[in-house]
Parts: structure tokens; sequence; C-alpha cells
């Protein structure tokens, strides 16, 4: 962490140029740790800090970037002025409206000492713990315990100043037998909410009671999607279409469904970067506050996030979603309404169906839709008559994500925050879905 001080002075020496009409700068830094173990011992423990300077300078309505980690004088001014020189090498875009004017923001702490500076005696008791386990169960386990720092700040030649500082906990694990294995992970800025119990005996449990899987033949099936499962599908919905960008290129799932009852009345999703049950950042790196965006609302698809760029080719104010320097809009904070029901209660609903634990290298097949392919993997089981009766062979499968979310007959009343890469994060509970389907059994 560099801190807010140094930040400023950073930036404000990469926004101060003369021969431009508009400059901004985004400054990143992380610091971050990790413990990496298999076969039931730990095998790394490395640190990594990092930092990134991006500039994007205006000339009309030209603009250029430049990025760097030198953070040396010299090295801030040849950034700065690589900036200005794409920016004279760019063509004039008439959408462009220039950066966007300041706009009061409010401060989130989402920041906790313990976590930022765990060490890595703290790390490998938690990895002891699941080892232990792993031992005493005849089992296998790896994965890794990861602590550290994300720290953001920008600043514009218009007046925006912004300084954000977050703490992030994660814990991945995979258990293993001969022929079976479990998967749990957990997150959060706070390392005392991990609850690494629930965590070992979730990846040991689908571990042990995998073993002997039986094969079950392709079809249109009801499942019971676990949260790490509903997770892959807000991520997909979110990386293939919550963006302004992709809705007004035509290539979101979004499209022509704005305002049409396309999910569940049950499915309500939203984006809010201040909510501190999941990966808050209060501002997007334009320095905009992020507002709260109800992207499905009871059902009915609402509105996709906004940056500055695709707010002004239709009149609108940025909802403060650009969430990297390059590219469009994300949402960052994506949260999905609770129902009433434990997952237990939807398993014992369940005439006939499968159990799905998790979703593994899900890949995009259509747009329309957010149509995915993908693999079921480390727990997939039959539901008969409302109980769990055979572990079975993980499924291959072709489905509209929306469709599923049309199909969702229950939700279940406990979410669960999964902080994915770049800090992007989902708040998801399990969900019965009435219609999936599979397209094949993998060996």
């Amino acid at each position: 962490m560099i801190g807010e001080q140094q930040c400023k002075q950073i930036l404000e020496t990469a926004t101060q140029s003369s021969v431009v009409d508009e400059c901004e700068a985004f400054l990143s830094t992380n610091q971050l740790s990790l413990t990496r173990f298999a076969n039931n011992t730990i095998h790394q423990n490395v640190s990594h800090s990092d930092a990134q300077l991006f500039i994007r300078s205006v000339i009309g309505n030209r603009q250029g970037r430049s990025t760097t980690n030198n953070l040396s004088l010299s090295g801030i001014i040849k950034c700065r002025e690589s900036a200005r020189q794409n920016a004279c090498l760019m063509p004039k875009d008439p959408d462009f409206l220039g950066l966007p004017e300041p706009s009061a923001s409010s401060k989130v702490s989402a920041y906790d000492e313990s976590t930022a500076f765990s060490d890595p005696e703290t790390r490998a008791n938690i990895v002891n713990q699941i080892t232990t386990n792993s031992e005493r169960n005849k089992l296998v386990s790896a994965g890794f315990c990861r602590t550290g720092i994300n720290e953001r700040a920008v600043m514009t030649s218009k007046g925006i100043w912004a300084h954000h500082v977050g703490s992030i906990a994660g814990l991945l694990i995979t258990s293993m037998t001969n022929s079976s294995a479990g998967w749990a992970k957990g997150s959060s800025w706070r390392i005392s909410d991990l609850k690494i119990d629930e965590l070992i005996n979730q990846a040991a449990d689908k571990a042990i009671s995998g073993q002997g899987p039986i094969t079950c033949q392709p079809g249109e099936y009801t499942v019971i999607l676990s949260n790490y499962a509903v997770d892959d599908v807000i991520s997909a919905l979110n990386f293939y279409g919550m963006g302004a960008q992709m809705v007004q290129d035509g290539r979101s799932w979004m499209n022509g469904l704005q305002g049409q009852q396309a999910m569940s009345p049950m499915i309500s999703i939203w984006d809010d970067g201040h909510d501190l049950n999941g990966c808050p950042a209060p501002f997007d790196c334009e320095g905009i506050p992020r507002k709260r965006v109800d992207v499905v609302a009871n059902g009915i698809i609402g509105d996709p996030v906004y940056n500055s760029y695709t707010a002004g080719k239709e009149g609108r104010l940025s909802t403060g979603h650009q969430i990297s320097p390059g590219g469009g809009p994300s949402a960052h904070n994506l949260f999905m309404s609770q129902g009433n029901k434990s997952e237990k209660e939807l398993i014992e609903s369940t005439d006939y169906g499968i159990y799905v634990t998790r979703f593994f290298y899900t890949r995009l097949v259509h747009s329309t839709g957010c149509t995915m392919t993908g693999m079921t993997r480390d727990g997939t089981f039959l539901i008969e008559k409302g109980k769990i009766t055979h572990p079975i062979k993980d499924l291959r499968f072709t489905q509209s994500y929306v469709d599923a979310l049309k199909n969702v007959e229950m939700v279940g009343s406990e979410n669960t925050l999964h902080i994915n890469e770049g800090s992007s994060s989902t708040n998801v509970p399990s969900l019965k879905v009435a219609k999936f389907n599979f397209t094949g059994v993998t060996v």
C-alpha cells in the first residue's frame, strides 16, 4: 500500500500537463500474500506487490492512453507524454464528450488491518486445519489461502480526487479420494469472516460422498444449483452483457429483453458498490461514485451499468462502472435476492433431479440468452424422492442462463459471498431450476 498522501502526489504529477485539454490518472496498487498447499503439505508461500499508473490524455475529442509501473518522476512524465502522443494519433470520436464532471461521493470502509497484514503463520494455521481433517478422513487436499490489500486512487484535471483501500481474504479447498473430489471456496474482506470449519467439511463431505459415481443419461433435468454454480451463472451474465457497451453494440443477452419479464419473479439482481456484504468500492476508475443499478427486478430486465462514454451516447449520467481503465463498463459487486428455503429443503422438494455443486470451464456459445456450455465438477449427485441417493459422473451442459433463471422454482435462504479475479464479487443463494439441459457425460 502506498498510502493516500503519496497516491495524491503521484496523480498530481500525472495530471499536470498544459499541452492537453484534459487529463485523467488512475493508480492501482496490490499487495497480496499466498500460501499454497498440495498433497496435504504447504509447498509455497509468496508475497507479491504491484503498482500500475494509467494516464488518459484528451485533445479535443481524441483520447490517448498510456500505462507504467515506474512511479519515479521520470517514469510518470514519460507515461504522461506517451498518453499525449497517443491522443494526437487517435481519430476523432464524435461520441466522446470529454472527461466526466466531479460529483459528490461517500467513503466505504472495507479495510481490516488484521487481514491486510496477515502473516504466513496465520495462513499456515488455517491450512493445518484443512490437512489435519484430510488426513483423518484419508483424503488428499490442495488449494490456497490468500490475504492482501487493494488500493485505488483517481485524479482528473477537472477536479476529481478519490482514494479507497480494501482488504481481501480467500480460501480455496479441493479434497480428493482416488475416484472423487470435493470443492469449497470462501471469500471476504475480513479473514475472520471465513467459515473455515464449514468449508473444510463441505469439501471433505463431497469428496467422501462422491466415491463410486454412476452414469446418468443426458437430458433435461430439474437441478439444485449450489451457490458456487449460481456464482458462475451471475458472473457469466455480467461478463456477457450487463455493461452498456455490449448492449449498445447488440452483443448482450439484455438486447430485446429490457422491460420484459424474462426471468422468474423470484429473481432480482443488482450491483451496489457501497454494500459491505460484498467487495465494495465506492467509485470507478473515472472517479465517479458507484450507483446502485437494478439489473433484474422481480424477473423484469432493467438497465445495464454505464461509464461516462456509454452514458453520454444516450444522454444519461454514468452509474460509476468503468471498472478497469480500458474496455467498457461492468458490474462489480453483484447481489441476488434470497428466498425462504434452505438448500436442504430445495433438495427435499425435488422428486427426481440433479444436485450440482459446481460448474467448471464454462464458455459462451451464443450471446442470445447467454447460452453457455460447460461441465459439472467436484460433486454431482442424483436426487430421488427428496434425497441424494448416488454420486453421478460429471455431465456436460449447454444451457441458456437466462432461461435457467426463468425456470427457477425456489430460491435458497442463505447467500454466500464469492470474490473472483479482479476482486469482482457475487453474493448469491442456491437455486432450484425446473429445466436444465445436459448434453453429454464426461469420462
